[in-house]
């Protein structure tokens, strides 16, 4: 499940509609009196407040129920807008049909069920559009940062000398190879396009699986190399394989004969 999943089905995002929805129907019902409810209810003054009242507090149960149900089927649910757009049209559907048998009671068979679920649903729909909206937009713009800031932080290397002390951070694709020099490590890379080198006091074996994890592959006993970089694997009529690189001033790199099927597949 992706980070724009995790925050509109999320257990943030169904307290958020549980709680914010109803109380903004209820202000804006109380306030502005639309759509010509007092008028549906037949009643104004402290017994619209109340029953109002009532109504959204029945809405309050039906949204926080549907957002539950929402919450604990969200690994079934693809991230389409349509899909959500749908769910949520659905949760206004539901409390409408909630709050219709109270209005229905309330009236005490002036107007039918279906009648009153007619008048109702539109007019909830019309309300609810307001806060749904803001807090999907709300929602996105979180997610939307969130997800840059993971992908950042997963998209960094970070190089720790022997003693563990963090020396150097830098984006992966800026890699361009690593070479091992007796208890050293050179890590050549880019920086606004020029090649630069930084020695690290380490080993190898030790920054291997980070290496691996962030895509660059052994192709020597003393190279990691990042495929992206590599513009042609040359061989000699000796037999000798190397990688010549998309950048000038480097000097092709060994592959070994252990490692050539590895980093040609990757090419």
């Amino acid at each position: 499940m992706n980070t724009k999943q995790n925050f509109l089905y999320g257990a943030a995002s169904a307290i958020s509609h549980s709680i914010l929805v109803p109380i903004f129907a209820f202000v804006f019902v109380i306030l502005y009196r639309p759509f010509s409810i007092p008028e549906i209810l037949q009643m104004d003054g402290a017994s619209y407040s109340f029953n109002i009242t009532i109504l959204l507090c029945i809405v309050f149960g039906s949204v926080a129920l549907m957002r539950l149900i929402l919450f604990l089927l969200r690994k079934r649910f693809t991230n389409t807008g349509l899909v959500y757009a749908i769910w949520c049209l659905g949760e206004v559907v539901v409390a409408s049909l909630f709050a219709s048998l109270y209005t229905t009671l309330m009236l005490d068979g002036q107007s039918g069920y279906f009648e009153v679920v007619g008048a109702i649903v539109g007019r909830l729909f019309g309300i609810c559009i307001y806060p749904y909206g803001i807090i999907y937009l709300i929602v996105m713009l979180l997610a939307e940062r969130v997800g840059e800031e993971q992908v950042d932080s997963a998209s960094l290397m970070k190089f720790y000398d022997e003693y563990k002390k963090l020396r150097f951070v830098i984006a992966s694709e800026a890699v361009i190879f690593l070479r091992s020099e007796e208890n050293y490590v050179q890590i050549h890379y880019l920086d606004h396009s020029k090649p630069k080198k930084f020695v690290l006091r380490s080993s190898m074996r030790a920054l291997e699986e980070q290496m691996e994890r962030h895509g660059l592959v052994r192709c020597h006993r003393s190279y990691f190399i990042n495929p992206d970089h590599i513009k042609m694997i040359r061989k000699e009529p000796s037999g000798v394989v190397s990688a010549e690189l998309k950048q000038e001033g480097f000097e092709p790199i060994p592959i070994s004969r252990k490692y050539q099927q590895e980093v040609t597949k990757l090419l």
